[in-house]
C-alpha cells in the first residue's frame, strides 16, 4: 500500500511540475507579446481612428435577462464608444424583472419597425424598439431562450460587418472598440476575431468613475484573488495562446467576431451552457480543418470591468458552470486533442485544455486523497508536507506577480497601494482562494458527468444610478 501511494504521489508531483513548466513558459511567451503591443499602441493614433470614414462599423449585441439592477448603467457605457460608426442591439431575454420598463424609460423607447434576416431561428420576438434619444440603440423584446438565443436574435437585426458580444453587466472604457478594432481594420480578411482583457469589481461602474486614469481594485479579498485570476488569465495565458495561434477561448463579456464567419458556423450555439469557448473552438475547428488563413486576437488592453460575485457561494455556482463549460466544450471537440491536422491548435492548445482543465480536478481529488491515506498509514510528514505547500504558494505567486507587474508595464493604471496590496496578498492564494476554486472545480466536474446545463446566474451586487 505504501509503494502505491507513493508511485500516486510522485505521479501528482510530475503532474504539478508539467504544469507549472508549462506556465511558465506561457507568461515567457505573454512577456513578449505584451512588449511586442505596447510598443504597437504607443504609435496608434487613436485620434485618426476615432475620425475616419474608413473605420469600419461594429454592432455591438448585448442579451439581458433580468437585469434591471446594472441595464441603465451598462447600456449607458455602451452608447459612451469613442467609435465613428456603431450601433448598440439589446435583447431582453423574457426578463421577470422591470429590465424592459427601465431601458423604456431611460433611453425613451418607440415602437420601430425593420427588417429582419431571420437567419437564425430564436425564441418568438415580440416587439423591437429604438432610441429616441439614441437612434443607434435598438431594443429587441423577445420570450426567453438563453444567451446565445438572444445573441441569435441580436445578430438577425444587426446590420454591420463585425459583432462584438458584451455581457449586460459589464461597463467599459469608451476607446474599448477603438482598442480592439485596430488589429482587425489593417487586415479584415485574416482577422476573424478579436478580444481584450477584462477586469472584475463589485461595482464595475464606480473602478472607472472614481479614479479616472487609473485602475481600482476591490477592497475585499475575495475582490482581490478574482482580480489577480482575471490577470493571470489573460496576460499569462491568453496572450501566449493568441501569439502562438490556438487563442481558444474569447470570453462572453467581450467578443468581436467577423459576422460572415459567425453566420458561416451557424451562429451561437444554444444547446451548449456557453456561448463563448464554445464559439472559439467551433471557429478554429472549422478554419483548421479547411486550412484557411485566419487570427484570432486577444489583446492586453484592459477595456472593462465586469461585475464579480461578493460571496464565496456566489463565486462557486459562477465556477461550478465555468468548469462545465470548458468539459462540454473540451469533449465535444475531442478530434482536435493531439491532432497535427489542426496544427497548434490540436497539438497544444486543445492538449493544455485537457490536461490542466478538463483532468485536474481528478488529480486535486487524488491529490487530497493521498493525504488522507498517509495520515492514516501514519506516514504523513508534517514537514515536508509544509515544505511542499512553501514551494507550490512561492511558484504560484511569482506567476501571479509576474502576470500583475505585466499588468502594470502595459497600462499603468494601478495605483501604488493596490498595486502593494496585489503583490503582499499573491503569496497567500493557494490557502485563501484556491481551496475555493478547487471545491467549485469538483462540483461542476461532477456536474458535467450529470449532464447539469443550469446557468447558475449569481444574484446582482447593489449598483449605484447610472
Amino acid at each position: 500500500m505504501t509503494t502505491v501511494l507513493l508511485t500516486v504521489v510522485l505521479a501528482c508531483f510530475v503532474y504539478l511540475v508539467f504544469v507549472n513548466v508549462v506556465a511558465t513558459a506561457f507568461m515567457v511567451i505573454g512577456a513578449i507579446e505584451n512588449a511586442v503591443r505596447r510598443h504597437e499602441e504607443e504609435s496608434t493614433d487613436y485620434g485618426t481612428l476615432a475620425s475616419s470614414r474608413f473605420t469600419i462599423p461594429v454592432s455591438v449585441i448585448v442579451a439581458a435577462y433580468n437585469e434591471g439592477a446594472v441595464i441603465e448603467q451598462s447600456v449607458t457605457s455602451f452608447l459612451s464608444f469613442d467609435y465613428p460608426e456603431y450601433e448598440v442591439v439589446v435583447v431582453n431575454d423574457g426578463s421577470s424583472d422591470d429590465t424592459l420598463e427601465r431601458l423604456r424609460e431611460a433611453f425613451e423607447l418607440a415602437p420601430y419597425h425593420v427588417f429582419v434576416r431571420h437567419q437564425f431561428e430564436t425564441a418568438p420576438v415580440r416587439a423591437i424598439y429604438r432610441s429616441a434619444r439614441h437612434p443607434n440603440l435598438v431594443v429587441v423584446d423577445k420570450e426567453n431562450g438563453g444567451k446565445a438565443d438572444s445573441w441569435n436574435a441580436a445578430l438577425n437585426v444587426a446590420r454591420y460587418r463585425y459583432v462584438c458580444g458584451v455581457d449586460a453587466d459589464t461597463v467599459f472604457e469608451p476607446t474599448a472598440l477603438l482598442q480592439a478594432m485596430r488589429y482587425a481594420m489593417p487586415d479584415p480578411g485574416r482577422v476573424v476575431g478579436v478580444t481584450s482583457q477584462i477586469q472584475t469589481a463589485a461595482k464595475p461602474e464606480r473602478v472607472l468613475a472614481d479614479s479616472p486614469g487609473r485602475r481600482r481594485v476591490d477592497r475585499s479579498l475575495l475582490g482581490v484573488y478574482q482580480h489577480l485570476d482575471f490577470v493571470r488569465a489573460f496576460i499569462n495565458n491568453r496572450l501566449a495562446w493568441s501569439k502562438l495561434g490556438f487563442m481558444l477561448c474569447s470570453p462572453g463579456g467581450f467578443q468581436i467576431w467577423r459576422r460572415d464567419v459567425l453566420e458561416e458556423v451557424g451562429g451561437y450555439a444554444t444547446d451548449f451552457t456557453c456561448e463563448d469557448i464554445e464559439l472559439t473552438f467551433r471557429i478554429h475547428e472549422k478554419f483548421r480543418r479547411e486550412e484557411r488563413d485566419y487570427v484570432i486576437h486577444c489583446l492586453p488592453d484592459t477595456v472593462g470591468v465586469t461585475e464579480g460575485p461578493t460571496a464565496v457561494r456566489s463565486l462557486v455556482s459562477q465556477r461550478e458552470r465555468w468548469q462545465r463549460v470548458i468539459n462540454e466544450t473540451v469533449v465535444h471537440y475531442r478530434r482536435m486533442w493531439f491532432n497535427p491536422r489542426y496544427g497548434s491548435v490540436g497539438m497544444i492548445g486543445s492538449p493544455f485544455y485537457l490536461l490542466t482543465e478538463v483532468l485536474s480536478p481528478f488529480v486535486e481529488i487524488i491529490g487530497l486523497a493521498t493525504l488522507a491515506l498517509a495520515v492514516a498509514l501514519g506516514i504523513f510528514d508534517i514537514e515536508i508536507f509544509l515544505v511542499a505547500l512553501a514551494a507550490m504558494a512561492f511558484v504560484n505567486a511569482a506567476l501571479t506577480a509576474g502576470a500583475v507587474l505585466l499588468d502594470d508595464l502595459q497600462s499603468r493604471l494601478y495605483r501604488r497601494r493596490d498595486l502593494a496590496r496585489l503583490l503582499l496578498l499573491a503569496p497567500f492564494d493557494m490557502l485563501l482562494y484556491r481551496p475555493i476554486i478547487t471545491w467549485a472545480r469538483i462540483k461542476g466536474t461532477w456536474g458535467f458527468l450529470r449532464g447539469d446545463k443550469a446557468w447558475n446566474k449569481f444574484e446582482r451586487n447593489v449598483r449605484a444610478e447610472a
